[in-house]
């Protein structure tokens, strides 16, 4: 949970597990995004069994990454993309040697099997296809072109209803770690990147964001 200083420096950039909601400037989320960014609503505090599951296992989740890959991983780095640097990324973990990305979650086996696709989606694992969600597919896009790698891993770690409810006792396995690869995909990255200049100009000048204005702009 982020402390008092940290949610007030974090109003003055944009996130990569943010950065999604730009994908429309009129959506409710974008909306409240500007809103919070500007000072006119406060952080919401998110408490379910879920995100208490993440919290608990997210160093094992990267161990057993780090472990199976035989690397080593440096932990929790906060660094501004180049070209935008009002995008802030906060990196789970990158390799240290490759500074390959890597993003960890922890969700339900059932929210897993419902990614899957039987025509190509966004990912393929096990040859089977499976479609990420799209706040996963932008935050992990924005970290691989803010690291300037060219692959990111989704390290997925996947938890029954039972184990979600006593995640302390969950030791983490093959059975549990799915790790997705994803190429670096230049169209999405230079989309979200020109998106964030235009709401960091919105936010700067206290101006609500528009889609139409956006498309109309020059960012």
């Amino acid at each position: 949970m982020l402390n008092l200083e940290e949610r007030e420096e974090r109003k003055k950039t944009i996130g990569a597990s943010e950065i999604y909601k730009l994908l429309n400037f009129d959506s409710e989320e974008c909306q409240k995004l500007w809103e919070l960014k500007i000072g006119l609503r406060d952080y919401e505090n998110l408490d379910n069994d879920s995100i208490d599951a993440g919290n608990i296992l997210e160093e094992d989740g990267l161990n057993y990454y780090a472990n199976s890959n035989n690397c080593e991983l440096v932990f929790n780095e906060r660094i501004a993309n180049k070209e935008v640097p009002q995008i802030v990324c906060s990196f789970d973990a990158r390799e240290k040697e490759t500074l390959i990305p890597i993003e960890n979650k922890i969700i339900k086996e059932s929210s897993f099997e419902s990614w899957k696709r039987v025509k190509k989606g966004n990912c393929e694992y096990l040859g089977e296809f499976y479609s990420i969600p799209k706040d996963y597919y932008c935050q992990l896009q924005i970290q691989i072109d803010t690291s300037g790698t060219e692959i990111g891993i989704l390290n997925v770690n996947t938890l029954t209803d039972e184990e979600v409810e006593n995640p302390i006792c969950v030791e983490i396995t093959d059975l549990h770690n799915k790790q997705l690869k994803f190429c670096r995909d230049e169209e999405c990255i230079e989309e979200l990147k020109k998106r964030a200049k235009y709401m960091a100009y919105c936010m700067k000048y206290k101006r609500r964001p528009s889609e139409l204005e956006y498309i109309e702009s020059e960012f």
